[in-house]
């Protein structure tokens, strides 16, 4: 679950040990007396383009290649009673932190600032207020729980990574929960919203059984864009401009099968009047033993500009295959082949003309703390 529950996925990199005399109490052990968790991991990755150029399409945070990254080292430190106040700060520094800073208006710094929230929590209800990840999707920014190197499609071009504003959740039962909240612009995550109205975020999470998980996201809300950013060429014009929003997301997860878990994630954006971008996700993760699994992802997706805005859409076959080598349980060695195609030739190639096909291998090793 730890991979799906957005809440809880930002995890980060662990203080390094010092040096302590015998009875002296060390940061970690002073820490941890007080209730405070400090987790993390670093990670880093090498891929291969399969087309020419450095430049891979329709990714989230492993656009460039044929480079060796210091993709995300973080340092998570959360206080979470299971009754009263807390908080939870996420530091993230490595090249994904351009892609994270740019809801922050500035994406050219290495150091970021994923997660940062207080929290109550009392009577089955929690209540968080600030920075905190998507209630949409399976996957998730943080490199310790992502399970494929790559983001699938959905995760780039259809759900927000992050959100700033409220949020309150009710547990039920062990069976049920559901989540209210208002943020600011969901499809452009933005820190600063750019207009007065709010994105009004609603989650229902049904557990019938203790290997199946049904969990129901909408976000509706009122956007401006910028026209020039959008549309560049033959879009409506320059200049901001405002649009009803709407992101729909569906993810379920079955664990019934020893050692295998089978997902599902369909997620649909629509700006009114300007696009709409919609697919599903297929995935299957096999735990063949304690150090290796195996794992696969199928997408079949379509962006599409309604007619208002020039009209014209791709649609996208996308197939992805992982292997996770486990040399302990700090260590993970991701390696994957992921194969993407389109009706359109969309894919970066270099100084070349684009191709209708793309994709690319990629090592990936994550050391958790």
């Amino acid at each position: 679950m730890s991979n799906f529950k957005k809440l809880l996925s930002v995890a980060g990199l662990a203080c390094l040990p010092g040096m302590a005399f015998a009875d002296t109490p060390t940061i970690g052990s002073i820490l941890e007396a007080s209730g405070i968790a400090v987790t993390g991991y670093t990670s880093a990755s090498y891929s291969v383009n399969f087309n020419d150029g450095k430049t891979l399409g329709f990714r989230a945070y492993d656009a460039q290649s044929d480079t060796f990254t210091i993709d995300q080292a973080s340092i998570t430190l959360a206080y979470a009673p299971e009754s009263g106040f807390g908080a939870t700060v996420n530091f993230l520094a490595g090249e994904d932190s351009n892609i994270i800073n740019a809801n922050y208006g500035d994406g050219d710094s290495i150091f970021s600032l994923p997660t940062a929230y207080v929290s109550y929590a009392g009577g089955g209800f929690t209540v968080i207020a600030g920075r905190f990840g998507s209630l949409a999707g399976y996957e998730v920014t943080a490199d310790n729980a992502a399970p494929f190197v790559s983001r699938s499609w959905l995760f780039q071009n259809t759900q927000p990574f992050f959100h700033t504003g409220l949020r309150a959740t009710y547990k039920f039962g062990d069976m049920l929960s559901a989540t209210l909240g208002a943020v600011n612009s969901a499809p452009q995550a933005s820190t600063i919203d750019a207009n007065k109205q709010k994105t009004l975020e609603a989650n229902v999470m049904f557990t019938p059984t203790s290997t199946l998980l049904v969990s129901l996201t909408n976000y509706l809300g009122v956007d401006e864009f910028d026209g020039t950013v959008l549309f560049p060429i033959n879009g409506p014009g320059t200049g901001a401009f405002t649009t009803r929003t709407n992101i729909s997301d569906v993810v379920v997860q079955f664990t019934g099968i020893d050692k295998l878990t089978l997902a599902l994630n369909g997620t649909l954006q629509d700006a009114k009047d300007l696009y709409i971008n919609k697919g599903v996700a297929f995935y299957g993760m096999y735990q063949v033993t304690e150090q290796f699994a195996a794992r696969a992802r199928i997408e079949l997706t379509e962006a599409a500009v309604k007619e208002a805005a020039g009209g014209g859409s791709s649609s996208f076959k996308i197939y992805t295959v992982a292997g996770v080598y486990s040399p302990s349980k700090h260590m993970d060695i991701i390696t994957e082949v992921r194969y993407d195609t389109s009706n359109d030739d969309v894919f970066p190639n270099g100084l070349n003309a684009p191709k209708d096909t793309g994709g690319n291998f990629a090592v990936k090793a994550i050391y958790k703390f």
